[in-house]
């Protein structure tokens, strides 16, 4: 990727689903900072820690299963449907508000064109501080994907055709 980026293919490095010691690793053999971290971040798995780390290094975290992976529980907690009348939008769309206020890159996906849409319409309301943390204590690191040596490993015998690619 490195040699991709020296040559203009790509203006920027990412990884997904590193942890802070496999990051640090990275940082200390690399030429070319990664500048974006996919990680499972949403209301229940915050990667607080994760995202401190990231700041201090200048990457930013893109939040992958930003509702998380769909979770009808996370979905329908109380606290988003009483936030969402308040502002007049749906649990979905608070929890995506909530990661802009965050910080976190968030690129929702939807199949549904009424999603597609609501998932665009975030910028018209601003959640308070207090509803800020409130969201923060939902906070139990619970992840719905994890890695696993094997897949690491695989993950990393892929070699994308760089030298292909014009």
């Amino acid at each position: 990727m490195e040699k991709a980026y020296q040559e203009g293919k790509v203006r920027a490095i990412g990884l997904s689903n590193f942890n802070i010691a496999q990051i640090q690793e990275i940082l200390n053999i690399c030429e070319v900072k990664p500048t974006v971290l996919q990680s499972e971040v949403h209301p229940y798995s915050q990667e607080n820690e994760l995202k401190a780390f990231l700041s201090k290094q200048g990457i930013v975290i893109q939040a992958w299963y930003p509702l998380g992976h769909g979770d009808t529980a996370l979905l329908h907690e109380p606290l988003f449907a009483d936030i969402a009348k308040k502002y007049g939008k749906t649990s979905a769309q608070i929890i995506l508000r909530w990661h802009i206020q965050e910080g976190n890159i968030v690129i929702p996906g939807s199949k549904n064109p009424t999603h597609i849409k609501e998932n665009f319409d975030l910028f018209d309301f601003a959640l308070t501080v207090e509803e800020i943390k409130a969201i923060a204590d939902f906070n139990q690191n619970k992840r719905y994907y994890t890695s696993t040596p094997e897949l690491l490993k695989g993950y990393a015998a892929m070699v994308p055709p760089v030298d292909e690619q014009k």
